[in-house]
């Protein structure tokens, strides 16, 4: 009877939002995501997404679809804590970044000069590793070290340091070392003052808190069900701890994307041109490609970015995926002033959100 109730509520909510779209104009890509999403989760056994788009620098429009939690009743909405999973990245480079400007970092300094002893014991070449390599993911680094940053295992730089790109969490665990020395503080306590209290973000946290818990997605395996445990985050972590509601990571873009760039907590304008310049080139996984439009070109990494030429100028953007279940993605153009974060609560998301981009065009 409850797996029937929560079948009859997802309907009801994604009829709902289809509702909403047919006053609008069917070639939006609003009504468009409309009328694809409730297909796509069917499809890929994703029971809840939300996604929130920006036009004009501002937020535009949002939708929510289907569950928080699979045979359960409450729906996702504007409230709902998705992991953002690796999209806690660019909060690290924010925060990185604004430490160069105030002069307490700089980007081509060795890590190491920072701290009192070194990172790893017995790894010479992690002596040579700076922020700007973490921040362009050429540390050298893995992913992540046998058996995950907690258990504290042995970490081995796989290539020359600043040499070729290695995507890694682990770099980006080690700036959050230094980045604590700096301020003297938990890396938590510092996104709070700089980034989420100065831009409204009230309904995000890099750690599991009982708020968390009111209002979070739980996280979905490939055939949309919950798995029988799932990792919580009570140690926050700059490569992919963040909980959060996906307006708040929209305001997140809003914020790098104002020209005003005035403001205490902004990064200046010449801060951000440095962030979105091409440094290394991204092999790999191809960038998500539009129905009708070009084919997409090389993708590069900025500082805390990927960057890559599009129709309506540089397209940057970033995606996060954990193994607890959470498929996320989001993309801005700052020419345009546009921008779209798509988050989902199951392993199927990263199908999902690729074909909704690929569907709904640029925003």
């Amino acid at each position: 009877m409850r797996s029937r109730l929560a079948l009859l509520a997802f309907a009801a909510w994604s009829a709902c939002g289809l509702r909403l779209a047919t006053a609008a104009d069917p070639g939006t890509p609003a009504a468009r995501a409309d009328a694809l999403v409730p297909a796509l989760m069917a499809k890929h056994k994703v029971p809840g997404v939300a996604i929130v788009a920006i036009a004009d620098r501002q937020i535009a429009w949002e939708r929510y679809y289907g569950l928080r939690t699979a045979g359960q009743l409450a729906p996702v909405d504007a409230t709902t804590r998705f992991e953002a999973a690796s999209m806690t990245k660019p909060l690290g480079a924010h925060v990185a970044l604004k430490l160069v400007e105030e002069g307490r970092l700089d980007l081509d300094l060795p890590l190491r000069a920072y701290l009192e002893k070194p990172y790893l014991d017995g790894e010479p070449q992690h002596l040579k590793i700076t922020a700007r390599m973490v921040l362009n993911h050429t540390t050298g680094f893995p992913n992540w070290r046998p058996g995950g940053w907690l258990k504290g295992g042995p970490l081995a730089v796989a290539s020359e340091p600043g040499t070729k790109v290695s995507y890694s969490g682990e770099a980006f665990t080690y700036l959050q070392h230094v980045l604590e020395k700096i301020t003297g503080e938990p890396f938590e306590r510092t996104v709070e003052r700089r980034v989420f209290a100065p831009l409204g973000m009230a309904q995000s946290s890099l750690t599991w808190t009982d708020a968390v818990a009111k209002a979070a997605a739980a996280g979905h395996n490939a055939e949309g069900k919950v798995p029988p445990a799932r990792e919580l985050f009570h140690r926050a972590n700059s490569a992919y701890s963040l909980y959060c509601a996906p307006r708040d990571y929209a305001r997140f873009l809003v914020e790098l994307m104002r020209t005003d760039r005035s403001a205490p907590h902004s990064l200046s304008a010449d801060t951000i041109a440095q962030m979105l310049t091409r440094a290394t080139r991204v092999d790999g996984t191809p960038p998500p490609a539009r129905q009708g439009g070009p084919p997409p070109g090389p993708a590069y990494y900025g500082l805390g970015w990927a960057i890559e030429e599009s129709a309506s100028g540089d397209r940057i953007r970033h995606g996060g995926s954990n193994g607890t279940g959470f498929r996320c993605y989001c993309e801005w153009y700052p020419a345009r002033g546009t921008g779209l974060v798509i988050m989902t609560n199951a392993a199927g998301g990263a199908a999902l959100w690729r074909e909704v981009i690929a569907q709904i065009g640029e925003p």
